[in-house]
């Protein structure tokens, strides 16, 4: 099935097509990762999320946070840049 890429301000997209919506179950909002493939083709795979855990307390949560405030000098490799410098 061909489609035409469009402008939508800076960017292109192309429309997807009412069949390839309802055969595919597409919502609009969904997130998907797309990647430029060996051949120069596009893949478009739906965005794996984290998995909500309603089940975990905030205790749970915040196991193994450190109970002072974090410095910069805490993490590892950080090197000030641009106006970090300055403070």
């Amino acid at each position: 099935m061909r489609v035409k890429l469009s402008r939508h301000g800076n960017s292109l997209g192309f429309v997807v097509p009412a069949s390839v919506v309802r055969e595919e179950a597409l919502e609009a909002g969904q997130e998907y990762e797309l990647e430029v493939t060996a051949d120069g083709g596009i893949r478009l795979s739906p965005a794996s999320r984290p998995v909500w855990r309603p089940d975990l307390s905030i205790e749970e949560l915040l196991a193994g946070l450190p109970e002072e405030p974090l410095r910069y000098e805490d993490v590892p490799e950080y090197r000030p840049v641009g106006r970090e410098l300055d403070w």
